[in-house]
């Protein structure tokens, strides 16, 4: 990430504070105009016993067509806020004390010249010294440009200057502590499947701890709708002692109205060095489309009004059936009825079956057969349409029931708080476990001279991108996103390629088994020139 920093050189200032979005994300800068400027590692996570020294070197990048002058100095690292913020705390000559791990830091102070679209390595040391108080130590390496001469005294003046930090642990009473503060929603009910989540870790110990996991989210069916990754593969969302985190996170799943209710969220965290703890914590909230619920509500009242109605009419079929009419009373003095007899539950189906029978029977040839079943329909029309309604209710129950209980959907993460804002989609996620489960690093096989790949889902099978994903780097090709496109089906694989490549997409298309091709004029900068919208023609030949 390009950062452009101004501090400010008052000698009376003690504090230096600025905005870091992403405690211990990488951080480079951009001067004013065409300068710019960056390092290398932006992280150094080191651990040394009191009274050893430890040694390293900082790559600085000048990717300009000339050279510069950059001076290092060194500041102690500090916490502020919640949200990744930090604050970078310059040492006092008059207040030093030999406490501090910017105290410790042996770094040249001389300008420092870096030959044009060159990199250059600037040693450092660090000697902790015997009574180094246990625990964690931080500190930043501020590297910028020479500032102007300041023509007034106690003028403030500016500088370009680009960042590393340093986390250092020293051995000794070390305590590894920690919890989840809160965990929540910022709304319990929502009438999609987007949900923010804020996740509160506090640090009670004397060490940093990058808490590790996932936040598990399922319907009421408790089927898996969303697993957020919680720094599995980063080292910039640490938190330091005796401070809070806050993490957040927007998921948004693949709508559905099977997937309507109630939605639990579980987040589960390890953190530690000298033995890994756990903490969770668990929520709920509700996808309710309040729209949409009313129609289906309204449906489901008409099929319960339709059904106790159908129920009534066979109960006064039977009733004749029996020879009691319910609307003529049996007590005395009433009019003469029917005798009764005794009747089965199913007697007016028997009944018209005999009917049909003997109608079926009496006639001959298929046009009167014909009549006579169209005749035995209409005599039944009201028994018939509510078997219908019942066969037809049980159908939408059953689908209902089949897409609330499918084990796998789309999602896509939105993860914020680190910097520029990432966004991950299931896809990805299933890639992962994908190339975890087979132990390969298929980055070493991709030919970086081959056009660039990106992937769209449009099959409406969960994890067929990956897979293609998988399937095309296995044959050195570069693929470099996988994306979801939600509530789509698409049977058919489409190649839109740069119209310049067509020789390329005719041999990628070969190798998909005749996947489509489809040509459009652009830029011969483009990222990526060339995007497969997957279809489910792709099912036998990638998975």
């Amino acid at each position: 990430m390009i950062l452009t920093l101004k501090i400010q050189k008052n000698r009376i200032l003690l504090t230096i504070s600025f905005i870091l979005f992403g405690l211990f994300l990488p951080l480079q800068s951009y001067a004013q105009g065409a300068l710019s400027l960056s390092v290398s590692p932006t992280i150094f996570d080191m651990s040394a016993n009191p009274s050893q020294e430890w040694t390293s070197f900082v790559r600085v990048i000048n990717p300009n067509p000339y050279e510069i002058k950059v001076y290092a100095n060194v500041v102690n690292f500090a916490p502020q806020g919640e949200s990744g913020q930090g604050k970078f705390i310059p040492i006092v000559d008059e207040e030093a004390e030999g406490q501090t791990i910017a105290e410790w830091i042996d770094i040249t102070k001389d300008e420092i010249t870096i030959p044009p679209e060159e990199t250059l390595e600037i040693p450092f040391s660090v000697l902790v010294p015997e009574n180094a108080p246990p625990g964690g130590h931080f500190a930043a390496l501020l590297i910028g440009t020479k500032p102007p001469e300041k023509s007034v005294q106690n003028k403030v003046v500016t500088s370009q200057i680009v960042t590393t930090l340093m986390f250092l642990r020293v051995t000794g009473d070390i305590t590894e502590s920690g919890n989840i503060r809160s965990f929540r929603t910022t709304k319990s009910v929502l009438e999609q499947p987007q949900a923010t989540f804020e996740l509160r870790f506090e640090n009670s110990g004397n060490v940093h701890v990058l808490p590790q996991g996932e936040i598990v989210i399922k319907n009421m069916w408790g089927q898996d709708r969303g697993s957020i990754p919680i720094n599995r593969t980063s080292l910039y969302g640490n938190v330091l002692p005796q401070s809070v985190r806050n993490y957040s996170f927007t998921w948004t799943g693949e709508w559905s109205l099977s997937d309507i209710g109630r939605y639990t969220a579980v987040a589960t965290l390890a953190y530690g060095q000298d033995g890994r703890k756990s903490a969770s914590s668990e929520i709920s909230f509700w996808v309710i489309p309040w729209k949409i619920l009313l129609t289906v509500f309204f449906v489901i009242s008409l099929l319960i009004y339709l059904f106790t109605l159908g129920i009534k009419i066979y109960i006064r079929r039977m009733f004749m059936v029996a020879g009691l009419s319910p609307t003529i009373s049996n007590s005395k003095g009433g009019l003469p009825v029917k005798s009764l007899r005794r009747v089965s539950v199913v007697a007016p189906l028997e009944e018209g079956m005999l009917d049909l029978r003997e109608r079926w029977g009496s006639n001959e040839g298929i046009g009167n057969k014909v009549s006579v079943l169209l005749n035995f329909l209409s005599s039944y029309r009201v028994f018939f349409s509510f078997l219908l309604l019942a066969l037809i209710f049980i159908l939408i129950l059953t689908l209902y029931v089949r897409s609330a209980t499918v084990s796998d959907r789309a999602f896509n993460i939105k993860m914020e708080g680190l910097g520029d804002a990432v966004n991950i989609s299931s896809e990805e996620l299933k890639y992962q476990e994908i190339i975890e489960e087979k132990g390969e690093d298929l980055s070493t096989n991709i030919d970086n001279s081959l056009p660039k790949i990106a992937i769209v889902n449009r099959s409406g099978v969960s994890g067929l991108g990956a897979n293609l994903r998988v399937f095309l780097e296995s044959a050195s090709y570069d693929v470099v996103g996988i994306e979801n496109e939600f509530n789509s089906s698409e049977k058919n694989t489409v190649i839109v390629y740069r119209s310049d490549l067509v020789d390329f997409a005719l041999q990628l298309s070969e190798k998909m088994q005749g996947a489509l091709l489809s040509s459009f004029d652009g830029q011969d900068n483009i990222e990526t020139p060339i995007t497969i919208y997957v279809g489910q023609d792709l099912k036998n030949v990638v998975q």
